[in-house]
């Protein structure tokens, strides 16, 4: 509350910063002071004592963190543009003259106080938090498996000394964060334990039983499968498997429905890992979601009989197909039918891979994405209409419970949906945030956003800690971080003062555009921050960004704010009633404007959003400086600077690699004579399409970077290729000498190869006598994966290989692909019509997958 007004006056005088006075109420008096800060003039701080500096910086930073019940400020004055970018200016000159000459003491003291009074004002859950995350990163990022006892023993005695202190009234915050550390590795390591299964370790083939948990439509008649309690049959009988299988069907004319059982001879394969050394690994995702085998289908499946009921989950998903067909039967299946089934029910498996991309390349893939803008905007919707319902009501609207009801009726929305959308990561934590700010709402307390989004964040983090390795955790987080941190700052502009208006004398035009020019700048600067945080994560995991994503969201977000979505949600509601056609009509007219721009932007950004392979070390400190920026308070926030500067150094310092070997090296990307980047894929698949994007470019490409005859010679025994360092192409001076690559077919040339070149890609196990710099071989690729190769400039002396990268480290991790059994396991030759055999006889059970191939080669 208020019992007093400052009253100012602003001077400026010469060179000297403006100045605020103003009026505090501190306990039971009245003091006049002068609020600095930020502003304080760059001749003070230099001439200032250093004990009466550190002094100020104390006080400055107590009254700008000091709590609402302690210390109750006001300004009375209006700080116009000018005065903020002055300000600013003497700001960044003081940040220069103390680098100049540093006072150290004064900035210890500074953010000791002005951490203490964050925490004092409840942030200290955000720090716990990012403690807790940081616990789950490092367990992810280690080498090796440590020992799980050690963990558990260190969170356990670290949780004991924590309360014993907190008993005897001592502080315990560097303690209380260090033990959400340890408890971040130990749920980590403990969700590991209980997702250990025993996956398939050799391709066989099975005829199979399950029940369909998981469905994907992936084509026309095409269906991805994963089946559950999956039973195979031999002449044995019925084994059950300890694991779910996820099988590619084709060919069929009914789609499979959620709780389906059905029998099939299917070809198993163990799940595949990472492709490229820091690429999507699927052996990872497989093992924390419980799939221990991959494969097609070699016979029409057999529907049987259900042996029980359907459960819940299969219930929501049986709504939710039902709902994309509604959707997609009345708007005669177009493109737009397919984006409006993405936005209202999270299946995004209708959408044509040409609007996939012109909405990533616009900047408008965060609206596939159910996150906090469709959660926001369903609660808003739900909650606005309720309240104006409610309050027809005279006696609601007296009784003043009309705010509490709305709370219900959009808790109850958003929990539906939750589980229309599909429940991604992103869309919990926009539920999370959604059910705490109405669940304050019903309670009567203020609902802090900050402290909201660590909340999710330590309860996903502690339900599924392998999730902070997903994309679209890291984005989902990181993006409304930022937002949330930059809101801090612009919300007293964002408000509406209409009495400045008036004193201002501005015209009744002037008033009424105002609203849409702030409200579309706001879009923007949305937009950009939004971006510029989720571009380093973009860029590292998917070697893309979108250049004109704020022209795309100032372009495309109105309509779907106020047009689309508010359509899809009435489109939802009288779907049971069946007048949902009229408004799925109006939406589909906003999706396709959504899309034209989508695709009008993309055009201009065409060839500008492949960006390749960078430095890792760069991309991470970068992030960090992000963080640093958003959580740090006041004058701290500096730290981020040279964070970031470190980062932007990795990224010069640290080049792309040379040579990217995918696939057992059945897939080479490296650099020609011409300097430009060659792929030895005989044709598209995702290996090649993944190298491409390593490479900095897209598969539309494709043709354009295949490798030509000059590029490689080649035989039946195998091909030669030179290769050469990309930093050393394209600029002026000498070419570099190239590099020798074999690609060895055959054992029999493996001797000969091993004395020509420097490095060695075969299927085949190479003898221990080859002396060339990297031998990659069968053993080799089973146990360390695909390799990025970094040449040296000096090729010609010494060493020609500068630096190896491997997918997976010496030491397997639990989640990483099982070592291959090469004494039986059956390899299939490039050649469709060619089979080559371990000199091991087959397997009986590989009998029905050997027979019906043409002609066999033993090697």
């Amino acid at each position: 509350m208020r019992e007093g007004q400052s009253s100012s006056d602003k001077t400026q005088s010469g060179g000297s910063a403006p100045r605020i006075d103003v009026l505090c109420l501190k306990g039971d008096k009245f003091s006049s002071a002068a609020f600095e800060g930020d502003l304080l003039p760059a001749e003070d701080v230099l001439e200032a004592a250093k004990t009466q500096q550190r002094r100020k910086t104390q006080i400055n930073a107590k009254n700008a963190h000091s709590n609402a019940t302690e210390v109750i400020c006001e300004e009375n004055q209006r700080v116009g543009v000018r005065e903020r970018c002055v300000a600013a200016a003497l700001t960044v000159r003081s940040a220069i003259f103390w680098i100049v000459r540093p006072d150290w003491p004064g900035a210890v003291s500074y953010a000791r106080t002005a951490l203490s009074q964050d925490w004092d004002r409840g942030q200290g859950i955000v720090w716990y938090a990012l403690s807790h995350m940081a616990g789950v990163l490092v367990y992810f990022s280690l080498p090796a498996e440590p020992y799980s006892v050690l963990s558990g023993l260190a969170a356990i005695l670290l949780g004991l000394f924590v309360f014993r202190r907190m008993k005897n009234g001592r502080p315990t915050v560097g303690l209380t964060a260090f033990l959400f550390f340890a408890l971040g590795f130990f749920l980590s390591d403990l969700r590991v334990e209980f997702a250990r299964g025993d996956p398939l370790e050799r391709p066989v083939t099975r005829k199979v039983e399950g029940v369909v948990t998981g469905l994907k439509q992936s084509g026309q008649h095409s269906y991805s499968v994963i089946l559950g309690e999956v039973q195979e049959y031999s002449k044995r009988g019925a084994t059950p498997l300890g694991f779910k299988i996820r099988l590619s069907l084709k060919g069929m004319k009914e789609a499979p429905v959620m709780g389906d059982k059905m029998q099939l001879k299917a070809r198993l394969l163990p799940p595949g890992g990472a492709v490229r050394p820091g690429g999507y690994d699927f052996a990872r995702t497989a093992f924390f979601d419980g799939i221990g085998a991959v494969g097609y289908a070699l016979s029409r499946p057999v529907m049987l009989a259900r042996d029980g009921g359907t459960g819940f989950l299969q219930h929501v998903d049986t709504i939710r197909s039902g709902i994309a067909g509604r959707i997609r039967r009345v708007l005669d299946y177009s493109p737009e039918s397919a984006f409006a089934v993405a936005l209202l029910v999270g299946k995004r498996d209708y959408l044509a891979s040409a609007d996939k991309d012109a909405l990533r390349n616009a900047g408008l893939a965060h609206v596939l994405a159910i996150s906090g803008m469709h959660m926001g905007l369903v609660t808003s919707l739900v909650f606005l209409a309720a309240r104006l319902v409610l309050s027809l009501s005279q006696s609601l609207a007296l009784k003043g419970h009309i705010h509490v009801y709305a709370s219900i009726a959009a808790l109850i929305a958003a929990t539906v949906y939750l589980g229309l959308s599909g429940a991604s990561v992103a869309t919990q934590r926009a539920y999370l945030m959604a059910v705490l700010i109405l669940c304050a709402g019903l309670l009567g307390r203020r609902a802090f956003s900050l402290r909201g989004l660590a909340l999710a964040c330590l309860l996903l983090l502690s339900l599924r800690p392998e999730e902070v390795l997903s994309p679209g955790f890291q984005m989902s987080f990181i993006a409304v971080l930022a937002l949330l941190s930059a809101y801090s700052f612009g919300k007293d502009w964002l408000r509406d003062d209409r009495e400045a208006y008036v004193l201002k004398g501005k015209t009744g035009v002037l008033r009424t555009l105002k609203k849409p020019a702030k409200w579309l700048f706001a879009c923007a600067m949305t937009s950009l921050i939004a971006g510029a945080a989720t571009a380093p994560i973009a860029a590292m995991h998917f070697e893309q960004i979108a250049p004109y994503g704020v022209v795309g969201n100032v372009l495309a977000m109105p309509l779907v704010t106020f047009v689309v979505m508010p359509l899809g949600l009435l489109a939802l509601l009288t779907i049971p009633l069946g007048a949902d056609a009229f408004f799925l009509q109006g939406m589909e007219v906003g999706l396709s404007l959504v899309l034209k721009a989508a695709y009008w932007v993309s055009a201009l950004s065409d060839g500008l959003t492949n960006l390749g392979v960078a430095s890792v070390s760069g991309y991470l400190l970068v992030i960090l400086a992000s963080i640093i920026l958003c959580i740090m308070p006041l004058r701290l926030k500096w730290l981020s600077v040279p964070v970031f500067a470190a980062g932007l150094i990795g990224f010069v310092v640290e080049r792309p690699p040379d040579v990217m070997i995918a696939d057992a090296g059945k897939h080479i990307g490296f650099y020609g004579e011409d300097g430009s980047f060659r792929l030895t894929s005989s044709r598209i698949s995702f290996a090649a399409d993944s190298l491409l994007r390593a490479g900095g470019y897209s598969a539309n490409s494709f043709k354009e970077h295949k490798t030509r005859a000059a590029d490689r010679s080649c035989d039946e025994e195998g091909c030669v290729l030179a290769l050469y360092p990309h930093r050393a192409i394209g600029g002026g001076g000498e070419q570099k000498p190239s590099v020798v690559l074999a690609q060895s077919k055959v054992e029999g040339v493996l001797k000969a190869d091993c004395q020509l070149a420097s490095i060695i890609v075969t299927q085949a196990q190479a003898p221990s006598s080859c002396n060339a710099e990297l031998v990659l071989d069968q053993k080799t690729f089973g146990e360390r994966g695909s390799v990025y190769i970094w040449l040296s400039d000096q090729a010609e002396s010494g060493h020609k290989i500068k630096k190896v990268r491997w997918a997976y480290d010496a030491q397997r991790r639990p989640w990483n692909p099982k070592l291959p059994i090469t004494t039986s396991a059956l390899i299939a030759a490039e050649e469709r019509n060619h089979l080559a055999l371990n000199a091991d006889t087959p397997r009986a059970e590989d009998a029905s997958f050997v027979g019906g191939v043409g002609r066999f080669k033993r090697d």
